[in-house]
């Protein structure tokens, strides 16, 4: 700083450089090549301690170079959600499917499953199939629950604009829908598992 307060009045410094963690300053210079340009800053400020600075000039990301990161984020958080699930597919299928539709009735491994587990009635393969997709409703869908409550509030938040009739029937985007397609889809595999077990 001491270095480029010399370089005054050809340079005003508008943001200084207050501590190490921010390390981008803003200055705003009166160019006259070839005596006076921005190489002659950036010398100027390595020249105060070679080995310990190192000077680039600073661009900001555009609105665009955000967008990309940001959807690249979203893939990669879809991408893990989605591998999560298909890994608890495999397990799934194994149970519900394999065992309970292909094995014969009096297979012992189909027994032990079909027999109640803790108390009640509910068996062993209801309770491995509800805990595995549990997991799965929640963290591998959750990006459409978190979506579809922001969608809600916003539908029926004060001073909102839309017609009452219009928030009834209106989805907003495919966020409601899928969180309601899932919700049905959990439903119907309960209820056909537990006409399998009958």
């Amino acid at each position: 700083m001491a270095a480029l307060n010399k370089l005054q009045p050809n340079v005003s410094i508008i943001k200084p450089l207050s501590n190490h963690m921010d390390s981008v300053m803003e200055i705003s210079y009166l160019p006259s090549p070839p005596d006076f340009t921005i190489r002659s800053i950036t010398s100027t400020i390595v020249s105060v301690e070679p080995a310990s600075y190192s000077v680039s000039i600073h661009h900001p990301p555009t609105l665009e170079e955000r967008t990309h990161r940001m959807q690249r984020r979203e893939q990669r958080v879809l991408l893990q959600h989605l591998i999560f699930t298909f890994i608890i597919t495999i397990p799934t299928f194994i149970i519900g499917v394999v065992c309970m539709s292909l094995l014969p009735a009096g297979n012992r491994t189909k027994l032990y499953l079909m027999q109640p587990m803790w108390n009640g009635n509910v068996s062993r393969i209801e309770w491995a199939l509800f805990f595995l997709a549990t997991p799965v409703y929640f963290y591998g869908a959750g990006t459409f629950h978190r979506r579809s409550i922001k969608e809600i509030r916003a539908l029926w938040r004060r001073g909102s604009t839309t017609p009452i009739i219009m928030r009834f029937i209106r989805f907003g985007s495919m966020n409601l829908l899928v969180c309601t397609v899932l919700s049905a889809l959990s439903r119907d595999d309960d209820m056909m598992n537990r006409s399998l077990l009958e």
